[in-house]
């Protein structure tokens, strides 16, 4: 019976000092550690289809859902700017904008030229702009121009990944956990078994656009 009193006075107490017109803020993962939204996945050497076929996938860590708007992709020495707007602008490389919110725990899928890279996942941002296959350095900025993420800072060789000779043939480059920093050890290629989506001729991606990642931490 006493301890039953000293939780309720220690209630009572909590009540007392917080706002009753205040709820407690939500905690999101992204609070312990990595960013609201990480670049989370790179298919810089297209599919087996087609070289070409190059997509980007983004990923919010946060339990609340993100809109975009005003945010950029840059890469390429910031030559190419993808800026998340519903209005193409003639400074962005974004050809459609259809979304730019991207939902709690959620993805948003980035594909270039046209939305044929993957025939049975749909895009949410069409863009233009190739990436070289010897590496580059990309940042996501948030609306005010601060760096949200940043992948191959050095913009050396991809730390993950492959072409056509790889062990895995086109095998995106997947973020081991989407909620650390990007460092090269953090990333890893798509083992080739967990996959999603198929490419324009109909073969599986090596890869998981807007989905879990093959190589994803699961410690």
């Amino acid at each position: 019976m006493k301890t039953h009193l000293i939780v309720a006075a220690f209630v009572a107490g909590l009540m007392a000092v917080w706002p009753a017109d205040r709820a407690p803020e939500t905690v999101t993962r992204a609070q312990f550690g990595g960013p609201d939204v990480a670049i989370n996945e790179i298919a810089w050497a297209g599919t087996v289809a087609n070289s070409a076929d190059e997509w980007i996938e983004l990923r919010n860590n946060t339990s609340q859902e993100i809109d975009l708007t005003g945010y950029e992709l840059r890469w390429g020495d910031g030559e190419i700017a993808i800026r998340f707007d519903a209005e193409a602008t003639s400074d962005s490389n974004a050809v459609e904008v259809r979304q730019t919110t991207i939902p709690a725990d959620g993805f948003l899928l980035l594909e270039r030229t046209d939305d044929e890279a993957i025939q049975d996942v749909e895009a949410e941002v069409i863009y233009t702009g190739a990436l070289s296959n010897g590496g580059e350095a990309l940042q996501l900025l948030d609306a005010d121009g601060d760096v949200v993420d940043e992948v191959n800072a050095n913009g050396g060789e991809w730390p993950a990944g492959a072409a056509s000779d790889g062990e895995v043939p086109y095998a995106s480059m997947e973020r081991i956990d989407p909620e650390a920093d990007s460092d090269d050890d953090n990333w890893a290629a798509n083992d080739g078994v967990i996959r999603n989506g198929t490419d324009n001729e109909g073969n599986l991606i090596n890869g998981t656009p807007k989905a879990e990642n093959s190589q994803k931490d699961t410690n």
